[in-house]
């Protein structure tokens, strides 16, 4: 095993994997990355002008309501009929809003259904409200059904968080199953949490939120936020639509621990939801960086590699390169990919998927089209390890 290898094993492999490229990078050598979830183009200047705008507004110096400022609120509720803004919680990003979802429903002795393979902030969520996760595998065509959650079901099981699209896999579940997932929930008298942050980055079929999917959202939570679409990952602006009973207990909290998220960024936010430019072109540029990167895994020997549905991510499953004996898991291969190809990718073992690679393709066409040659030249060599 190589020291990179060692390193993964011995770190949480994202980390480890990102301070063995600055190290790299540091030391001159130039190594492409495509293991980070965020786009890598800018924000919108839109967004800018707006953030500077609010901060020459020396009302946003003083303190403003818990709940969020109220053109927000309706900006979100204006985007799903039927819900009030007083539904909507802002939130310091996608995260912070699943930890408020999930406070308000879980804690201490109940368990949590996590549909894998699922972002690992999924289990730390539902980790932090001090419930238990309990991982339910998705199947072969990339979705979860009633079966799986029946077969995991505890009577100590308070919700299902389930991302659509997904992180790491890009599968969207279909509206019908999505509808069957909260029929489930609600005979079982527990939540459906609806991760809808890639929700903007649909490339097959439309993507629609399970409040317009859902017939009865009594038992319905969605989170969501500006930072996948709009590229403001760093400005921390999410959201939780819900229940009023929810949603009333998440602002006691953001009351008694925050106060609320910063006015600022909550303006930017809104002006990146009134941008309808930037979701339209990232749609189109992703899906083009989406093309490549999956054709060109295509042409490796072992490798199987689907088109995500949705998302940033190609993850194909590489069981085939395992089978070799050249590496013993997918954190090996991917410290070997970094060592090797200089290409940094992020092994499925951190998702709960042990024979896969999560790739981004949300970076510059052309880095984009360098890594997946350096990748495709690494693996399709007879060089031993």
């Amino acid at each position: 095993m190589t020291d990179t290898a060692t390193s993964l094993v011995a770190e949480n492999p994202i980390f480890a994997i990102s301070e063995r490229v600055t190290i790299l990078r540091a030391a001159g050598v130039d190594v492409i990355s495509l293991a980070v979830g965020e786009p890598e183009v800018p924000t919108a200047d839109i967004v800018l002008e707006a953030a500077v705008a609010a901060v020459r507004d020396r009302a946003t110096h003083h303190y403003g309501t818990s709940a969020g400022i109220v053109g927000l609120r309706e900006e979100v509720a204006s985007r799903h009929p039927g819900i009030d803004p007083s539904q909507v919680q802002v939130a310091v990003g996608t995260k912070h809003a699943l930890h408020l979802a999930l406070a308000a429903v879980a804690g201490p002795g109940d368990d949590v259904l996590v549909v894998q393979p699922s972002w690992p902030g999924h289990l730390a969520s539902v980790t932090s409200v001090g419930a238990a996760p309990k991982p339910v595998l998705v199947g072969r065509d990339g979705l979860v059904d009633v079966a799986a959650l029946c077969g995991a079901r505890t009577p100590c099981t308070r919700a299902v968080v389930l991302a659509n699209p997904s992180n790491p896999t890009g599968a969207l579940h279909p509206p019908e199953r999505v509808r069957e997932i909260a029929r489930w929930c609600l005979d079982h008298d527990a939540w459906l949490v609806s991760d809808e942050v890639y929700g903007g980055l649909v490339f097959d079929g439309d993507h629609a939120s399970a409040l317009e999917t859902v017939p009865d959202a009594s038992r319905l939570l969605v989170v969501d936020g500006v930072s996948k679409v709009h590229a403001m990952t760093g400005w921390r602006v999410g959201w939780l639509i819900g229940t009023p009973e929810v949603v009333a207990s998440a602002r006691q909290e953001v009351s008694a621990t925050i106060t609320h998220v910063p006015l600022v960024t909550q303006y930017a936010a809104l002006a990146a939801l009134q941008d309808p430019e930037t979701p339209v072109r990232a749609v189109a540029d992703y899906r083009v960086a989406r093309d490549l990167l999956v054709d060109r895994l295509r042409s490796i020997p072992g490798v199987l590699c689907p088109p995500p549905a949705g998302g940033m991510f190609a993850f194909p499953d590489v069981s085939g390169l395992l089978a070799t004996g050249r590496w013993r898991d997918t954190i090996e291969l991917a410290a070997w990919l970094l060592d090797h190809a200089l290409v940094a990718v992020v092994p499925g073992a951190v998702f709960g998927a042990d024979e896969h690679l999560r790739i981004s393709f949300a970076i510059g066409y052309e880095r984009l089209a360098a890594a997946a040659d350096r990748v495709v030249r690494a693996l399709t060599t007879t060089e031993e390890p």
